[in-house]
Parts: structure tokens; C-alpha cells; sequence
């Protein structure tokens, strides 16, 4: 399967697929399906069996602790790490890390910071060498992980293209995929640069061109549009709908995005 580095070409720095939302308060039995969830999918992108997922340790010297797959254990570590001193008794704040054999080298790390009746946000960090697929192949990686936490907003993105950005003021949904709740926000303004595929109650939107350079031009794009600011967005969380599946379309990006080295061509 293709890696970040094959799709995204050799320029970016940093890739992450960042997920959030507001006012949505999860007990750890509530939590513990979409953690299970979240880290099978992830998991799936590579053979069988053969990455792991390890709770980094609180404190120095202590080891890593693999994931428990006993969904019991899942809510008693989980119930666990709820931060009671912050005012928000469920929140928890989670770093596990995914390796092949043993805690050496992450392939990616998931921070979670959920749970709470304020601001929820799950951060997936990826090596260059992830296997990510294709873009049709991200989206589908990307939409699932959207059905599984509801968010309002989520982007995948690279730090070095949120840089480029950084001092022009209004911030949006720009990146390479990006998802919008419309529960939670109006249409988006129309621009040449992305595609949007409609997805239950929400949008996928799909930047045309996955350089940084391409994710800046739409940026600047969705500011002169209007595009909404990413915190202008409810309190209180009403949970949109993402249906089963994916979008109408989805299969089509990998001819209709231009991707990978510079120069190279989509496959036909």
C-alpha cells in the first residue's frame, strides 16, 4: 500500500488527521467502542495482526502499557484517566501509540482528549511511512474515523501547510480532506479547488490539488468565500448523522485529485 511520502510527495512535514467538537459529555462506557473502534481501523492498515496499540506511561520510567481488547478492561482503564480535578469528572486525556512488536518505533500516535461538556479533539499523527493509500484510500481511512466520533470539524493535514498560513487571519476548513458537519455549519463557499461530496449530515470536502502549496491556494480561497471560522460552532454539541459507507464519488478522487511526486500522473 502506498505511503504518506507516495502520496503527498516529498515537501510536507508533519501529517495528521485532527477531529473536534464542543459540548458533548461520554461516560468511559460511552468511550470505550469509539476508542476500540478508532484503534482496529488504524490498525487495519497494515497485515493482520501485526501492529499493536500501547498507552504511553504517565510518568518517567514507567513501561507502556499494551491496549487491552477485553471491552471491561477498555472502560476500567479509561475510567481511569479521567482527569476529576479539571472540572469535567469524563474527560480523558489518552496518548497510545502503535507499534509492530514492541514499544521501539511508533508508527503513529492517537491522542484523545474527549469525554468532556467542553472542547473534545482527537489528533492522529502519522509517520511518512504509514501506510495511507491512495487518496480514494485516505478518504475511506478518514470517513471512517469521522463515523465513529461524530465530530463537527475534521481536517487531514501537515503542520507545514497550517505555517503557511499562519498571520492571514481567518482559519477554515482547508486541507487535503476535510469534514464539516452541517448540523454544526452552513454550505461552505464553492471553489474550484476542492470537491465536496455530500455524506449524511455533512460534507466531505476534498482539496484538488495535495501539496501544501495547493492546500494554502484553497485556504486563501475559502477566506475571500467566507468559509466559516472552525470555532464558530455550537456549545452544545447536536451529533450529526454519517451514515454506513461512503460518499458517492469517493472511488473517483484518485483520477480527479492530482497527488504524488511532482510531475507523475494519477493512474487512469
Amino acid at each position: 500500500m502506498m505511503t504518506i511520502r507516495d502520496v503527498l510527495g516529498p515537501d510536507y512535514r508533519k501529517p495528521s488527521m485532527n477531529l473536534g467538537w464542543a459540548g458533548r459529555g461520554e461516560s468511559a462506557a460511552d468511550l470505550a467502542p469509539r476508542i476500540a473502534a478508532t484503534t482496529a481501523r488504524i490498525a487495519a492498515q497494515y497485515p493482520a495482526d501485526s501492529m499493536h496499540w500501547f498507552k504511553g506511561p504517565s510518568d518517567f520510567g514507567q513501561d507502556f502499557i499494551r491496549i487491552p481488547a477485553d471491552p471491561g478492561a477498555l472502560v476500567e482503564m479509561i475510567d481511569a484517566s479521567f482527569d476529576r480535578s479539571s472540572g469535567y469528572p469524563n474527560r480523558t486525556l489518552l496518548s497510545l501509540f502503535l507499534y509492530d512488536d514492541s514499544p521501539e518505533q511508533s508508527q503513529a500516535e492517537l491522542s484523545i482528549g474527549v469525554g468532556s461538556g467542553s472542547t473534545n479533539n482527537i489528533s492522529l499523527r502519522l509517520t511518512d511511512d504509514f501506510p495511507l493509500g491512495s487518496p480514494a484510500g485516505a478518504a475511506r481511512l478518514f470517513v471512517d474515523l469521522v463515523r465513529i466520533w461524530q465530530p463537527d470539524l475534521a481536517v487531514f493535514q501537515t503542520m507545514s501547510a497550517i505555517k503557511a498560513t499562519m498571520g492571514k487571519g481567518h482559519v477554515n476548513h482547508a486541507g487535503y480532506l476535510a469534514w464539516v458537519s452541517a448540523t454544526a455549519y452552513g454550505p461552505e463557499p464553492e471553489t474550484d479547488r476542492e470537491i465536496v461530496l455530500p455524506h449524511g449530515e455533512g460534507w466531505v470536502y476534498v482539496a484538488r490539488e495535495w501539496t501544501d502549496q495547493g492546500v494554502v491556494a484553497l485556504f486563501e480561497d475559502l477566506v475571500r468565500g467566507g468559509a466559516h471560522r472552525v470555532n464558530a460552532r455550537p456549545d452544545v454539541q447536536n451529533p450529526p448523522h454519517v451514515p454506513e459507507g461512503y460518499p458517492a464519488g469517493l472511488e473517483d478522487l484518485d483520477r480527479l485529485v492530482s497527488w504524488g511526486e511532482p510531475g507523475s500522473s494519477p493512474p487512469d
